[in-house]
């Protein structure tokens, strides 16, 4: 077995997790550490694009799953230190327990989709949370035209335009005002940032669409994917998002994603 470990090295306690998670993994096991995380342990490392292992343990919080998703090979164990952590199925009090059960197998796995997103038909990117057309200048709204399948959708005068996978629908899009998607389904969801106008509502496509943003315009905007890359797009410029062939591979091992939808978003409006 290949074990692979990334954390967030500006944080202290992510940095003395991964020491512990090291002490418990079986000597028999290969051990993978991303460069930067070696450096700061003392230990041998590899660069964090070939980090290549049968289960990948990253410690921090969701834009550290997120940065791994972005080039990972292995199946995803999140373990969250300090924010919401809706990626994650480890918390800091149970970090023993979920490494033993991992170690004997006692786990079950589940797919995500991944995004493909397309800038003027040159591939930008892959995400696996969302994918945010944003206005690059704060309190300037900006004017979008939505197409699904190359079919006119709407134009719409917001902030921006979020496109979210199941998983996504739990972030970015969910603050927007966009319904959760259960990860089993097929489908994306098109949520609106602070649209002019109480008409647009959130759109949920099928998983075999292609969903088209373009920029009307002469002003520029941001395409951002998972909020870890970006780059600019000019007026009369395209975005098209598919769903990719490619599938990431998370572990569950006790928490259902009913358990963390009603622990991380549901128990604080509740009670």
């Amino acid at each position: 077995m290949k074990i692979g470990i990334i954390a967030r090295i500006n944080c202290h306690s992510c940095i003395k997790i991964a020491r512990r998670i090291i002490e418990l993994i079986p000597e028999s096991w290969e051990l993978v550490l991303e460069d930067k995380l070696a450096k700061a342990l003392n230990m041998k490392g590899v660069n964090f694009k070939d980090i290549d292992a049968d289960i990948i343990i990253v410690v921090g919080g969701d834009g550290t799953i997120l940065r791994t998703a972005q080039l990972s090979r292995g199946k995803i164990l999140g373990i969250n230190v300090g924010g919401l952590g809706f990626l994650s199925e480890v918390e800091i009090g149970n970090i023993e327990e979920s490494i033993y059960n991992l170690i004997k197998g006692n786990y079950k796995t589940y797919e995500v989709m991944k995004l493909n997103v397309y800038v003027n038909d040159q591939l930008f990117g892959k995400g696996i949370n969302d994918v945010v057309i944003h206005t690059a200048r704060i309190s300037k709204i900006r004017k979008f035209s939505v197409y699904i399948n190359d079919r006119f959708m709407e134009n719409t005068s917001a902030d921006g335009v979020i496109v979210a996978t199941p998983i996504g629908s739990t972030s970015y899009s969910y603050s927007a005002g966009g319904p959760i998607l259960i990860p089993s389904l097929k489908a994306m969801v098109i949520s609106y940032i602070a649209p002019f106008g109480s008409r647009l509502r959130p759109i949920v496509c099928p998983d075999d669409s292609k969903i088209t943003i373009k920029i009307i315009g002469r002003f520029s905007s941001l395409v951002i994917i998972d909020g870890q890359r970006e780059a600019v797009v000019n007026g009369n410029d395209r975005i098209d998002i598919r769903v990719s062939d490619e599938r990431l591979t998370f572990i569950e091992l006790k928490n259902s994603f009913y358990d963390r939808l009603r622990e991380k978003l549901i128990k604080d409006v509740v009670n």
